[in-house]
């Protein structure tokens, strides 16, 4: 989908998608001068009463954020004149949902797996794992 064409019809949607490249090239801009573990683990939310804000995945990159940002000041200042200060706020990423294997072989897919792992003596490794993959799936 072409954005920029779909946005020149209306101009509240062009003015959107403008802002939404400015703040993705900031956040590109402020996760460029911070230390390469940190930059995963945070993002920049918004310039509000002049005050940049970062979200942090969690309190230790919150107290890491917190320590190197004042440094970073001047610089910050430069990518954006409305910033006089940073604020730093925790917003923890909800936990992942552990996935589920829904994989289901046939009981001839699992027979071919055994028959096959049988006449692999010459590559017992390879045996091995025919095998284990019959056993894992035959359960159930």
């Amino acid at each position: 989908m072409d954005l920029n064409r779909l946005g020149g019809r209306d101009g509240h949607l062009l003015a959107l998608l403008q802002r939404s490249q400015q703040w993705r090239r900031l956040d590109a801009q402020v996760k460029q001068m911070m230390p390469a573990n940190l930059c995963a683990h945070f993002q920049t939310a918004c310039v509000e009463n002049g005050v940049l804000v970062l979200l942090a995945d969690n309190n230790m990159v919150s107290s890491r954020l917190r320590m190197i940002a004042p440094g970073l000041l001047p610089r910050l200042q430069a990518l954006h004149p409305d910033i006089a200060g940073v604020r730093v706020k925790v917003l923890p990423k909800p936990p992942q949902t552990p996935r589920v294997n829904s994989l289901k072989m046939s009981d001839a897919a699992l027979e071919g797996f055994r028959h096959t792992a049988g006449r692999l003596q010459h590559h017992p490794e390879l045996a091995q794992a025919l095998q284990r993959l019959a056993e894992k799936h035959g359960k159930g």
